[in-house]
């Protein structure tokens, strides 16, 4: 039992140094000595968990599978703001903070091995869609939304890797989905709230 419980540790403290080097240098510029350098572990320990560095980028993008998955099960209709909007929060968030996902990302766009996280995502966007789509009131249709949460996504990721941080992404988000959202005259329609940044939405900074 003790043997696997090490074990386990050294395959996770693995795949975290390599989810690091993944979302620093891509797949072409991460090389196995330098992960295994990265975690203090020997090549041996390396090439017992993962003999090539394809299993290694496969480890690391279905953990970030499963972190989106759990994240996003989260977002339901009942959210307090609209439920796309906080879609895209939700991964703006998971980007920032969690490097699996950002190195998930990079490996997709890169096309460096089949990956399922942007489809896993896709997929619970199109659902999601689908079940709020249909609400009365102003604003985009379903399609339309589809889309815009999809270029928001985009836009979210590229800025965090231009050096915006994750707090000024998140603001940039709340502030684009507040004008898309915006209640015409008449009944309210569900939007977001007051941004909880210090600083008004408004005034968050243009992405780089």
């Amino acid at each position: 039992m003790v043997k696997q419980v090490r074990a386990e540790r050294t395959r996770q403290a693995l795949i975290a140094a390599a989810a690091a080097e993944f979302d620093r240098q891509g797949y072409a510029g991460t090389s196995l000595s330098a992960v295994h350098r990265a975690c203090g572990m020997t090549m041996g320990a390396l090439s017992f968990h993962f003999p090539t560095k394809a299993e290694l980028a496969r480890a690391v993008v279905q953990e970030a599978e499963g972190i989106t998955r759990e994240a996003l099960t989260l977002i339901t209709p009942a959210c307090p703001v609209h439920p796309v909007a906080a879609f895209t929060l939700a991964l703006a968030r998971l980007l920032d903070e969690e490097v699996s996902v950002r190195a998930a990302a990079r490996l997709t766009h890169e096309q460096a091995l089949p990956s399922l996280w942007p489809a896993l995502w896709r997929t619970a966007l199109r659902e999601l869609v689908a079940t709020v789509g249909g609400r009365p009131g102003p604003g985009p249709d379903t399609g339309e939304l589809e889309l815009l949460a999809v270029y928001l996504t985009a836009g979210a990721e590229a800025s965090l890797r231009a050096g915006n941080t994750g707090e000024e992404v998140r603001a940039q988000l709340e502030c684009l989905w507040s004008l898309v959202l915006a209640p015409s005259p008449g009944p309210a329609s569900q939007g977001l709230p007051p941004s909880t940044d210090e600083r008004p939405v408004g005034a968050a900074s243009a992405p780089n």
